[in-house]
């Protein structure tokens, strides 16, 4: 099912919905991800007034199960 992500704090919180769904501990997530404990918990736990990366996203989505879609508009 696609959803749209329309800023930064919608998709901060999918993303800890995903992560809480699989069972995974942010600490357990970072280490799968390559990325660090802090970085991850900095991201949700900024309401989404944090920018997040696209290659940060694209290891996320590697790992909780997501793809990334980029739209252009005319």
């Amino acid at each position: 099912m696609a959803q749209v992500i329309e800023n930064t704090a919608h998709l901060v919180q999918v993303l800890i919905e995903r992560r809480k769904a699989l069972g995974i501990s942010q600490a357990e997530l970072a280490q799968l991800c390559d990325l660090s404990a802090n970085g991850i918990s900095k991201l949700e736990s900024s309401g989404g007034e944090r920018e997040v990366k696209l290659s940060t996203l694209f290891k996320l989505s590697q790992f909780l199960g997501f793809s990334i879609q980029l739209e252009f508009e005319a």
